[in-house]
Parts: structure tokens; C-alpha cells; sequence
């Protein structure tokens, strides 16, 4: 009797240990994907926030609290799995909130769905507000109670056969020594267990038929889960692609003006820095161009900030237009200000670009005369030019484009020098 009860021992813990092994190594996989796919969100997540919160910063050190709106619901508009966004000063104003449910809003959240950042003024490294974002986490609580489910099922099914199992190899234990082999040669990865049914009637065959029902069971599921895996591989791709798509779409926002869209003075510093080191390899010549709307603070008081908002909007069509090659640049400088960066050309050509872009402004006259402006719409410009080398500092070149500008306007604006 100890002898028996010592095989059934050895027997049982064989197979369970073997059906453990297999609903482990797949439980262990699929957390592994999940968990990945958690991560892979958690960065998303903190990276929309890291990009957006030096735009945010920006924008609140002009007071431009608006384009912070329409910035924040481009944003919202572009990541359908964002609940909620609220932007908050340090003393508790909110000013900007967002619910995709406003009954979700008290919902406590957890590390995946919910970050938060500090922005900052870019100037004086002052925090201006916190901006906290809530994602939706129900892909995620998908996949944990999927994962549950079948391990679940496995285990269930592993645990009732088994027991089945004990109850009749106690009573008929010597006609199962074949059955006990085949068990304890079992590879689950291998799945070479026997696949012919017993035609007895008694218990062994029953256990044995039993058995084998239990092992296509397991063989079926592992194929479930190898299927929820594969699935899960192909959603963390899908993923990653929209992360670097959002990516990139954010890169552009900040390195656009939102008024004028044309290129900012980030975008204007990292394209000059580019084209300048260039120019200075090939030692070609480059130009700089510094050119301000004559009068426009008399717009923004005779018309409003608003209809100057659309001079700004018009003059940088002009501007874009009056470009030829896929090498000139121009940006906005800051407030009425642009800058026009011309990759190998010297003077000569860059007044001619100049003067084009004097012939279109006369195309502003309709404009004026819908805007209910008395003068003409006309523009100073600066130039300067140079070959680089390393003796001369980048800086010089838009220094001296400056400085012909301020001389342009001192000498009555609507004309175009040189240095």
C-alpha cells in the first residue's frame, strides 16, 4: 500500500507540475507583452506631455492663453485615448479643462492613465502651471482580464481532471502503468502524447480517454494564447507606429508659429545653424534677411490687435509665396518681425527677392480696402551677407542684417539695404 501510494504520488505530481509549467510559461509571456504594452503607453503619455509643455510655457510667459486653447484641443483632437486634460496655475486657476466624460472626472488614476507636468517660463525657469492629462487604460484592463480568463480556464481544467483522475487510479492502479508512462513522457511543446482513445468501459480507459480529453484541451488553449499573444505583438506595433507618428506631428507644432504658420524662431536657430555650417563646408555665400511691417503697432492701435493679427496672417502668405527655391527659409522672428535665410546667394540676388516681395505687397490693396486701411501695407528690409569660415561668428551675419534694417527704417522705411 505505501508502495502504491508513493507511484500515485510521483505520478500526479508529474503531471500537475508539467500542466503547471505550461499555464506558467504562458500566464509569464503574456504579462511580459502586457506589461510592455504598459510601458510603451506610460512613454507615449510622459513624451506628449514633455513635447507640449514648452509650448505651453511659451505661450503663458506672452499671456497668449488662447493659443494655449487652440493648442490643447489640436492635441485633444489628435490622441482619441486622452480623457481628460486640465491645465492649472500655481495658485489653483484653472485655465484649461477637459472631459472627454465629466463623470470620470473624480475617478482616482492610476500609473498608466494619468501624468502630470510642471510647466515652466522658458525665461526665467519660473513654473507658471501644471498641466495633469488622464489617458484610457480600458486596452489594458482588456488584455489583464483576457490574460486571467484563460490562465483561469487552464488551471481549472488542469485541477478537475486531475482529481477525477486520483479517484480512479486508486481503484484499479496496476492496469495504469502504461497510462503513467505516457503521462510522465509528456512534453507540452512536443504535444506527441498518444492520440488513440481507450475502448474499454472500466476506469482505465474512461481515465485514460479522460487524459487525453485533458491534454487537447491544454494543446488548444496554448494555441489560444499563442493566438492573444501574436495579437498583443501586433497592438504593440500598431502602437509604437502611432506614438511615432504623434511624434512627429508634435515635433511640427513646435517648431510652427500658430499664427502665421510659418517656421518659429526654433525652428529659424536649428535650420540657420544647418545652412550656415553648410555654406562655411562649400564655402558658398549666404544671406540673411531681416525685414518688419512699417508702422504696425498704428494697425494694432487704429484697427485692434485682431486686424493686426491678419496683416501678420496676409504678409506671411506674401512672404512664403515670394520664395523660389527649396532652399530659402523664412520664419517669423517675433512680433511683426520675419527673417528670410538664403542658402548660396549673394546680395544682388537677395534685393532682387527683396523687391519681388515689395511688387507683391502692392496685392494687399484689395485687402486694405476690406480692411478699411488709408495707407498702403509696405515693409523695411536688412541684408547681409558673407562666405563663412572659422573666423567669423554665425551670430555676425544676423547682427548685421539688424542692423541694416534699423537703418532702413531711420531712413524712412519702405526700402531695402544692404551691408
Amino acid at each position: 500500500m505505501n508502495n502504491i501510494c508513493i507511484e500515485i504520488k510521483i505520478i500526479v505530481s508529474v503531471i500537475f507540475f508539467t500542466l503547471f509549467l505550461v499555464g506558467l510559461q504562458r500566464y509569464e509571456v503574456t504579462q511580459h507583452i502586457t506589461e510592455q504594452f504598459m510601458t510603451s503607453k506610460k512613454e507615449k503619455n510622459t513624451l506628449l506631455l514633455n513635447t507640449i509643455a514648452p509650448v505651453l510655457g511659451l505661450n503663458l510667459s506672452l499671456g497668449l492663453n488662447d493659443a494655449n486653447k487652440e493648442y490643447l484641443d489640436q492635441i485633444i483632437n489628435q490622441n482619441s485615448d486622452m480623457e481628460g486634460l486640465t491645465l492649472t496655475t500655481s495658485d489653483g486657476k484653472i485655465l484649461y479643462k477637459y472631459f472627454k466624460d465629466p463623470n470620470k472626472k473624480e475617478k482616482k488614476c492610476c500609473a498608466i492613465d494619468s501624468s502630470n507636468k510642471k510647466i515652466i517660463d522658458p525665461l526665467t525657469g519660473e513654473i507658471l502651471a501644471t498641466a495633469h492629462a488622464r489617458f484610457d487604460d480600458h486596452e489594458y484592463e482588456v488584455m489583464l482580464q483576457n490574460n486571467k480568463i484563460v490562465t483561469f480556464k487552464i488551471f481549472t481544467v488542469t485541477l478537475a481532471l486531475l482529481t477525477f483522475f486520483l479517484i480512479l487510479i486508486k481503484r484499479e492502479f496496476r492496469f495504469l502503468q502504461e497510462l503513467t508512462q505516457n503521462v510522465l513522457n509528456y512534453d507540452p511543446k512536443l504535444n506527441h502524447f498518444p492520440t488513440q482513445k481507450s475502448t474499454r468501459n472500466d476506469e482505465v480507459g474512461i481515465i485514460h480517454n479522460a487524459i487525453l480529453s485533458m491534454v487537447e484541451k491544454i494543446h488548444t488553449h496554448s494555441e489560444t494564447l499563442d493566438s492573444l499573444n501574436h495579437s498583443l505583438e501586433l497592438k504593440v506595433h500598431e502602437r509604437t507606429q502611432a506614438l511615432e507618428e504623434a511624434n512627429q506631428q508634435l515635433i511640427e507644432l513646435t517648431l510652427t508659429d500658430p499664427l502665421t504658420q510659418l517656421a518659429n524662431r526654433r525652428a529659424f536657430d536649428n535650420y540657420y545653424n544647418d545652412m550656415y555650417q553648410l555654406a562655411q563646408r562649400n564655402r558658398v555665400e549666404i544671406s540673411i534677411v531681416m525685414c518688419d511691417i512699417d508702422h504696425f503697432k498704428r494697425i494694432n492701435d487704429t484697427y485692434g490687435h485682431s486686424m493686426g493679427d491678419e496683416v501678420l496672417k496676409a504678409l506671411a502668405a506674401i512672404l512664403k509665396s515670394s520664395l523660389q527655391r527649396s532652399s530659402d527659409f523664412v520664419a517669423r522672428y517675433g512680433g511683426e518681425e520675419f527673417v528670410i535665410v538664403l542658402y548660396d546667394t549673394n546680395c544682388n540676388d537677395a534685393q532682387a527677392l527683396c523687391s519681388r516681395i515689395q511688387d507683391n505687397l502692392k496685392d494687399t490693396d484689395n485687402l486694405q480696402f476690406k480692411w478699411g486701411f488709408t495707407d498702403p501695407i509696405t515693409m523695411s528690409f536688412g541684408i547681409s551677407c558673407m562666405i563663412p569660415n572659422e573666423a567669423k561668428n554665425q551670430t555676425i551675419l544676423i547682427s548685421s542684417a539688424d542692423v541694416a534694417l534699423y537703418k532702413a527704417k531711420n531712413e524712412g522705411r519702405n526700402r531695402i539695404v544692404s551691408i
